[in-house]
């Protein structure tokens, strides 16, 4: 038996392919698109400002206290211009249904505390003197500030300097008695006058 066998010839094709270099990708970028993006970096900025705690700090807290309907806030004591001698003021208001009155104050900065108001003299000048009482008349509220009634704390013992804590204990002729602590603060060019006077 014969078998014959047909050779198959293939051909390869070996021509080198020529590499092809890929073209950059370019985007035009018109008048819209430039907005798009300033306005989303304007965004990504606030967003950021945003994050930061922007919160104002606090105040220095002034003196309050509150006891059978009767209320006392905002006390403090501007820094003395006279080491000796310094201020008191506060707003106190009366909720119940009789007439009171403040006859009395003492502090841990001095043994002595007056209540002092202030007249207007003929001639147009201010002048202070020392009161009994101040009084706080049933559903009104009463300010102690420079120029009007307000509490002198004389003789002190220690020069006070803003940051310090002066505490107050004021006594009313209903009996009621109020704690609380006053700040001192910068004074102004009004309370070192005011200090002088006196």
């Amino acid at each position: 038996m014969t078998v014959h066998t047909e050779k198959v010839r293939t051909t390869v094709n070996t021509t080198p392919v020529q590499n092809r270099t890929a073209r950059p990708l370019y985007v035009r970028v018109g008048p819209p698109t430039v907005l798009l993006c300033m306005l989303l970096a304007t965004a990504c900025e606030t967003s950021a400002d945003s994050a930061t705690d922007t919160t104002p700090q606090p105040e220095t807290e002034r003196g309050h206290a509150q006891e059978a309907g009767l209320e006392v806030s905002q006390a403090w004591m501007p820094e003395p211009a006279n080491p000796e001698v310094g201020a008191l003021y506060l707003e106190m208001s009366n909720d119940t249904d009789k007439d009171d009155a403040l006859v009395g104050v003492t502090t841990d900065a001095s043994e002595e505390a007056e209540l002092h108001t202030t007249e207007t003299t003929e001639s147009g000048a201010g002048r202070m003197r020392e009161v009994a009482e101040i009084p706080l008349p049933t559903g009104e509220s009463t300010a102690l500030a420079h120029g009007s009634d307000h509490i002198m704390v004389n003789d002190l013992s220690e020069p006070l300097t803003v940051g310090d804590e002066v505490l107050v204990t004021l006594v009313f002729a209903s009996g009621t008695e109020l704690e609380l602590t006053a700040p001192v603060e910068e004074m102004t060019g009004e309370h070192d006058q005011e200090e002088h006077d006196h």
